[in-house]
């Protein structure tokens, strides 16, 4: 402190001590209350304003391994006006693998202010190239990295050149996982060079964790074994969906094709979806344990009574019903486990056209489910009141109806579960700081405990003596259902003599079943059966499936050690 001899402060010290406190006073004025005008005037001032995004959200799979995350990478710009030669920088960028769009190419000739010239680059091609043009500049970004490539691709989905999502979860949660935005500011200092701020207000560290439903080995596994189906049955696509029945989470959802959502725009939107929830097909006999549930549940089916089968032809409305095994008297319960398509015709006369209708439309069928992250189709489901006299019948063996995978496994897991009817979700929670969201799921009983298990009971022996002996395991019990529809020709509307979908449906293990599945192959040519194809994957896929997950299994022989 300024003082005299006497310890007093004379009136030169305490002007000093005015001055100092004013200037202190200005400068934290300038820091607060003045620096959105400084900002905006710095921003007036530079060359250029930038946007980037930093710190997008990362997706894993149910065990944390990852599936979605972010690396460096760097974005070209340029200013027009500071080219000596427009057009020779254009060639010179294509001569370095760099084809410019013709609204780039206008801006360039033109002179209209900043550019992008190239996004998302590799960080090496972007230091080389500006080597050889000294006029371009490049900004460090950050681009989004799928390192398992096609595993599970429909289901992530993949952001575009703003890193933001455009299919998949990376879409429908793209307000939770989109990093922080920021400008970056490109200016020139009295030397020339250029200096590029960034807006330090902004957070750009990662602070949010997708964690899907979807197992990344199961996931991987399945896709591997459908590709290897198709090839084997000469299918056009495979595709296959399970299910955990407690709880409605997917674990996986796979098919044959696929693609690399690294580099997305390489394949065609079809290729983008996913097939288990959006593959529309007549299901055919796996859709015959829904008539069975409403009669079983509603109308005490007692599964002793003898159905005439008619040696496997019968006249319904001027249709013929046909078996591919001609069957005489057969029990309700043989009906189910033999698939005969003129049986359940005659069991569908027990019920009314409005009580089935009504009875699908509550099992999900002709609406979506819901899943929250998955492109799905709802299917479709006519009002009963513009049914035809063969549309009960034809409804009851799967045919008249389309349903998806996704709709399918849902009505096997209530078959599993007890009867309850659960949303399914691909979505097991969101991390987010130190908050974590985890996604509710809606649980409807839509037929008894008691119906349910009967249904475990006959799946069970469709398996062991019916048409999904193919399914057979010795090492985990399996349920389940063979199917084979046939598929619409389009130029005519009528059913194909060549198209068929072949399909089995089931729980596993039977006695107590966890997972609910299903597995379809489009147009398989070795065989058009789904007793012979798809319950055969089913098979692999489920014995797989138990030995990952700990499940009940039985013949497992353990080493003995020899001494």
């Amino acid at each position: 402190m300024l003082k005299t001899e006497s310890g007093r402060l004379t009136f030169f010290s305490w002007l000093a001590i005015f001055f100092f406190c004013l200037v202190g006073a200005k400068v934290a004025y300038l820091q607060t209350a003045q620096n959105d005008f400084y900002t905006d005037k710095a921003v007036r001032q530079s060359k250029g304003v930038m946007k980037s995004t930093k710190g997008r959200g990362l997706i894993m799979d149910a065990n944390g391994n990852p599936l979605a995350l972010n690396k460096k990478s760097a974005s070209l710009y340029v200013f027009p006006e500071e080219l000596k030669n427009r057009q020779a920088f254009i060639d010179q960028l294509r001569r370095d693998g760099i084809r410019l769009s013709a609204d780039k190419r206008r801006r360039i000739i033109n002179k209209k202010g900043f550019t992008w010239i190239a996004r998302n680059i590799e960080v090496a091609q972007a230091k080389r190239i500006q080597e050889e043009i000294p006029e371009i500049e490049y900004v460090l970004e950050e681009q989004r990295f799928y390192p398992e490539r096609k595993l599970a691709a429909s289901i992530i989905g993949f952001t575009g050149t703003d890193n933001e999502g455009l299919n998949g979860v990376e879409y429908r949660y793209n307000d939770v996982l989109e990093g922080s935005e920021f400008q970056l500011l490109a200016m020139r200092d009295n030397k020339g060079k250029r200096i590029i701020f960034e807006d330090p207000q902004k957070k750009k560290d990662v602070d949010t964790v997708i964690y899907l439903t979807i197992d990344e080995y199961l996931q991987g596994l399945s896709e591997e074994i459908l590709r290897q189906g198709t090839a084997e049955f000469m299918a056009d696509k495979g595709m296959a969906i399970a299910m955990d029945a407690q709880t409605g989470e997917i674990i996986f959802a796979a098919s044959s094709g696929g693609f690399d959502p690294n580099d997305f725009r390489k394949y065609s939107q079809k290729e983008w979806k996913n097939d288990p929830a959006s593959f529309l097909y007549e299901p055919g006999s796996i859709f015959k344990p829904v008539l069975f549930s409403l009669l079983l549940d509603k109308h005490h089916l007692n599964t002793n009574i003898t159905i005439d089968c008619e040696n496997g032809a019968y006249n319904v409305y001027g249709h013929n019903i046909k078996d591919v095994s001609p069957n005489g008297m057969l029990t309700a319960e043989q009906v189910l486990i033999k698939s005969s398509n003129i049986g359940m015709v005659k069991l569908s006369d027990k019920v009314t056209k409005q009580e089935f209708h009504d009875y699908i439309k509550s099992l999900g069928f002709g609406d979506r489910t819901g899943i929250s992250g998955m492109i799905e189709e709802e299917g479709l489901v006519r009002s009963y009141r513009r049914w035809s006299g063969l549309s009960k019948p034809s409804i009851s063996i799967g045919q008249e109806i389309l349903v998806t995978p996704l709709q399918m496994v849902r009505f096997y897991s209530a078959i599993a579960n007890g009867g309850h009817l659960l949303n399914p979700k691909v979505v097991k929670k969101i991390v987010k700081g130190e908050d974590t969201y985890t996604p509710k799921n809606k649980d409807e009983r839509v037929f008894s405990d008691e119906t349910a298990k009967r249904l475990q009971g006959l799946l069970k022996k469709v398996v062991k003596d019916g048409t999904g002996k193919n399914a057979y395991s010795d090492f985990v019990d399996i349920g389940g259902k063979t199917g084979t529809g046939q598929r619409i020709d389009k130029e005519t509307g009528t059913y194909s003599k060549t198209g068929y979908v072949a399909s089995f449906a089931g729980v596993f293990p039977a006695d107590n079943p966890r997972i609910a599945m299903v597995v379809v192959y489009k147009e398989p040519k070795s065989s058009i059966y789904g007793g012979t194809t798809a319950a055969r994957t089913f098979k692999t896929l489920a014995e797989q499936i138990s030995m990952h997950m700990g499940l009940k299994r039985s013949y497992v022989y353990e080493s003995v050690p020899t001494s």
